[in-house]
């Protein structure tokens, strides 16, 4: 079902409400954030959602602001330092869930793909109390690793959105949340492909790294058959049940 939520400078955000069956009450659920930041979340069959609704999880899948459909301005309001105000999104998106009796607020978790696995990223980092789990899939981490490795086209596209990585670099570290990556208290889930050229494996390898020798709870999924997006029958079976169980694990569905 269609939801909108008022972020806290007052900016609308679309959103779409999967409810698990039978829910009495607020529930757990995982807050979806999808790719771009341009792109759109639009209502349609998810084999992951599906899974996660029928563990007993809620999604909420919101179009956070930067997200396509919604007029030049909203698509270009996470520009920069303006993608603070994006991040923020998702905490007021979690704040939303509760405020119309959907979610629980200690029963909720973090989870995107791509820019969306960054986001989430930036958001268990920034709001570390928040989430009880975090799944970022090829998502970057580092901006500076991300400039240097990426497709060059990627990269020069990148520029208007999120900076320069010379004459930004001090707004891109900031934004970088492997730098911040000890506010992290969630438990994460880190998924990439081991062939992604948009977003290298070294950024989930980072990720993977800096959690380990900051003794934080992360669990991996790589896959060596897989680029940027998961796209073999068994790969998206695999990561549909690796992705239900860790978030059920941690969530506690009834």
């Amino acid at each position: 079902e269609p939801v909108r939520f008022t972020a806290r400078d007052g900016m609308e955000i679309a959103a779409w409400l999967y409810r698990p069956p039978h829910a009495q009450g607020p529930a757990p659920f995982a807050i979806f954030l999808h790719g771009g930041p341009e792109d759109q979340e639009r209502p349609a069959f998810n084999p992951l959602y599906q899974g996660l609704l029928a563990a007993g999880i809620g999604v909420l899948a919101p179009n956070v602001r930067g997200s396509g459909g919604y007029g030049r301005a909203f698509r270009q309001a996470d520009d920069r330092e303006l993608r603070f105000h994006a991040i923020d999104d998702v905490a007021d998106c979690a704040a939303g869930l509760a405020r119309i009796g959907a979610g629980d607020p200690s029963r909720l978790a973090c989870m995107g793909w791509s820019y969306g696995g960054y986001l989430t990223l930036a958001a268990l980092v920034t709001h570390p109390r928040l989430f009880r789990a975090g799944v970022t899939v090829s998502g970057i981490a580092d901006f500076e690793t991300f400039y240097a490795r990426t497709e060059p086209w990627i990269a020069a596209a990148a520029v208007p959105e999120y900076g320069h990585p010379e004459a930004d670099r001090r707004l891109l570290r900031a934004l970088s949340p492997l730098r911040s990556l000890g506010r992290l208290a969630a438990p994460l889930l880190v998924v990439h492909g081991a062939q992604d050229t948009n977003v290298p494996l070294y950024e989930a390898e980072q990720v993977i790294a800096a959690a380990a020798a900051l003794g934080l709870p992360c669990e991996h999924l790589i896959f060596g058959d897989e680029g940027h997006e998961i796209r073999r029958t068994a790969n998206r079976a695999a990561f549909v049940t690796r992705v239900v169980a860790f978030l059920s694990a941690h969530l506690n569905p009834r």
